[in-house]
């Protein structure tokens, strides 16, 4: 409340500032005999709540659900009349009706430069756009409502949701949404995710729409794209390196998903951000992010030193056969999704590879571990082994294939690489081993 109060007394100044000086006015004139108005005119008397909805837009506070995001123009205190410069009538005419200054997009470019030009009716098109996609959306809503409030609190929940999702569509057109064109996309779009929620709630199924515009990817259409901003191809997030271009155009993911709304550029994106798209039950195309598993599975990955046959299963089975992200994931699960294919006695089966390749890998691993040591005490006592060093990478790169593609997905090749991996060794710490 105490920022809104100095927003609005800020808003004052702006508005106090913009009016410009008058000379001396003449005494209003007495009302007419018979009038209803008395003593002085008043317009406020028949006038009353002047650009309330326009106010409340460009202050970003007003509507429901979003905190207030005051416009940008707010901020840097630009006032009315620095994009309202174009007379709407001629000056005989403001001379007895007065004076209304309409918006041009000339405005914009007199500040930001030829870059800006159609960026304002980019907005005005984006924000009609997204007010169409909802609309149906809305439509459905109203018509699966009872006409009277039931006790029911489905029903009750779906009937406030249709009502807010309503007054912020209404809000965004009246109050003018290019004048808070990110507050008003965001009042948008939650609109949209109500109206989703609460056509289930009334037993209805969800109206099938192209909503991505809606849903946050207005950002790069509205400003992006128009004032020639460029997307970075790939970005650096929890020390992973991630392909940011193909996300927006190939996984068809929104720039709300991950950045802020309300604060331009912020990323809001968490570690189960990521999970609640790559790891969800819809999601098909884990082979494009685990590539090694992948390769590893259909047995195109390996050292020379091993020739690597696909999983029996890779010709049938995806990887959701397997893995099933609706529920918690644990080898446990996994093993669980035998049963859909095989009898019950796969899920022993199951253990047994992954219990029984654990026990090898770690037992290669101590192998490794011994040919490095030996290879390290003749290394510092100057004497180079070069055959042994050779034989120890190649023990060392075998493992860690293993090691990071799981064994389970090709139980066969893990076998044949571990083998690989503990004869290198062994031959490794017998070469270092010589006078």
């Amino acid at each position: 409340m105490i920022r809104a109060a100095l927003l609005l007394a800020l808003l004052g100044c702006i508005l106090a500032g913009a009016a410009p000086a008058r000379a001396q006015e003449p005494a209003k004139p007495a009302a007419p005999p018979g009038s209803q108005h008395t003593g002085e005119l008043d317009c406020r008397q028949c006038h009353q709540g002047s650009h309330q909805g326009v106010v409340g837009m460009y202050l970003g506070m007003g509507g429901r659900g979003t905190p207030m995001i005051p416009s940008h123009m707010f901020q840097v205190r630009v006032q009315c009349v620095a994009c309202h410069i174009v007379p709407k009538a001629d000056e005989r005419s403001a001379a007895l009706v007065g004076q209304t200054f309409r918006p041009t997009e000339q405005a914009c470019v007199n500040c930001h430069g030829e870059k800006y030009r159609g960026m304002l009716q980019r907005w005005v098109e984006t924000l009609g756009k997204m007010r169409d996609i909802i609309a149906p959306k809305l439509a459905a809503a109203r018509a699966a409502l009872p006409e009277s409030g039931g006790t029911d609190p489905k029903q009750a929940k779906a009937r406030q949701l249709t009502n807010d999702a309503e007054y912020n569509i209404q809000f965004v057109a009246l109050g003018k949404g290019v004048h808070n064109v990110f507050y008003a996309a965001d009042l948008l779009k939650l609109s949209n995710g109500w109206l989703d929620e609460a056509l289930p709630l009334l037993g209805k199924p969800p109206i099938k729409a192209d909503d991505a515009l809606v849903r946050g990817g207005y950002c790069a259409v509205m400003c992006h794209s128009t004032a020639g901003v460029r997307q970075r191809e790939t970005v650096t997030f929890q020390k992973q390196t991630l392909p940011h271009v193909r996300h927006v155009t190939e996984f068809g993911a929104v720039c709300t998903a991950c950045h802020s709304a309300e604060t331009h550029k912020a990323v809001t994106a968490t570690p189960a951000t990521c999970s609640s798209c790559h790891h969800s039950a819809r999601n098909e195309r884990c082979e494009s992010c685990h590539r090694a598993q992948s390769d590893f599975y259909r047995g195109r990955a390996g050292p020379t030193l091993v020739k690597m046959e696909p999983n029996p299963m890779a010709a049938a089975v995806g990887c959701t056969g397997c893995h099933d992200w609706s529920k918690k994931h644990s080898r446990r699960a996994v093993g669980e999704q035998c049963v859909g294919c095989h009898d019950a006695a796969y899920t022993s089966f199951f253990t047994e590879w992954t219990t029984g390749l654990d026990k090898l890998s770690a037992e290669t691993a101590q192998a490794v571990k011994r040919a490095e040591a030996a290879v390290g005490r003749q290394r510092r006592a100057r004497r180079p082994v070069p055959e042994a060093e050779a034989l120890v990478r190649q023990a060392r790169e075998a493992l860690a294939l293993v090691q990071r593609t799981r064994a389970v997905h090709n139980p066969a090749g893990a076998e044949a690489l571990l083998e690989t991996a503990r004869q290198k060794a062994a031959a490794a710490l017998a070469e270092a081993g010589k006078p």
